[in-house]
């Protein structure tokens, strides 16, 4: 049986574990506030390009394309008929740390799953969080080849970190003509959920905001395909930014909930050692007595 000092020993080193676990959970929810207004801000903007850019895919595609037989740069983004079917992108955003709850583990589940899909073809990855970078360099897999990774950079993501990721993503898709390139993430629902996302990125597929789209006219100067070409990488940017604030707000919100369990959890703990140290207490006492009442007896015989 444990001694008064264990349990005493043992309920002071929870006390001081929820306390931990209660300030990250306070952290989390200070954070999370700002990680939504950022979020929700982002939104707008990045609806607005997906828009702008649709009303100029038509256009730009029916446009002459290089006498070579080549694929025009417009084509490449939209369609990527010239593409190596056996190459294809993969980006991963995960958190940089655990006590997430399943946050990280879900989104790893999934990965693991595309690539035993996608196993006879070349990928190439974009990790964006340590917990991300260090599941996929831990495989040693002949066909992935990381050529991006991002770590250390939640929860205060910036535009500047859209951007780096937006150039390698194009440079890469471009220079490697990889057919598609795919994002898995964690999409925040509320605080109380988040969902798992697999999305196309490249090529753009606008047929998630045909329905939401409100008729427009715009006139582009100088003209459609230098707008273009300045607004795609733009387009693409913008969306990763709002994707990484969902990302983070939902990392945020899956940390908060686990901190809030598992100091409900430790309080529980907490409660049944109290329990078992009054038992204990009791039965030292009750055999002291004991003692002393048979003792009391040798003396009277």
């Amino acid at each position: 049986m444990e001694s008064l000092r264990d349990i005493r020993q043992n309920i002071k080193a929870i006390k001081s574990t929820q306390q931990i676990m209660q300030t990250m959970k306070m952290i989390s929810n200070a954070r999370i506030r700002r990680a939504q207004e950022a979020m929700t801000n982002a939104r707008p903007f990045a609806q607005k390009m997906l828009e702008m850019v649709d009303d100029l895919k038509q256009d730009i595609l029916a446009m002459p394309q290089p006498e070579d037989g080549t694929e025009s740069w417009a084509g490449r983004i939209f369609i990527n008929k010239t593409a190596n079917p056996n190459r294809i992108g993969l980006v991963v955003i995960t958190g940089d740390k655990g006590l997430t709850g399943s946050f990280n583990a879900v989104i790893l589940r999934s990965v693991l799953a595309f690539l035993r899909e996608h196993q006879d073809q070349e990928i190439f990855l974009f990790a964006i969080g340590k917990k991300g970078r260090d599941f996929l360099n831990r495989l040693k897999m002949k066909n992935l080849h990381l050529v991006y990774e991002s770590v250390g950079i939640f929860p205060k993501i910036s535009y500047v970190h859209a951007d780096l990721l937006g150039d390698a993503l194009f440079k890469t898709f471009l220079q490697e003509k990889l057919s598609a390139v795919t994002l898995i993430y964690n999409d925040f629902k509320s605080l109380a959920s988040q969902s798992l996302r697999q999305v196309q990125l490249l090529p753009f597929d606008f047929e998630q905001i045909k329905q939401e789209k409100e008729e427009s006219s715009f006139e582009f100067e100088p003209g459609m395909l230098e707008i273009f070409k300045l607004l795609v990488p733009r387009l693409m940017k913008a969306n990763l930014y709002r994707i990484l604030l969902e990302s983070q707000a939902a990392n945020l919100a899956a940390t908060m909930n686990a901190m809030d369990a598992a100091s409900k959890n430790a309080g529980e703990l907490v409660t049944a050692l109290g329990v078992k140290l009054n038992k204990v207490r009791q039965t030292g006492i009750t055999n002291e007595i004991l003692d002393i009442v048979n003792g009391a007896e040798a003396l009277n015989s």
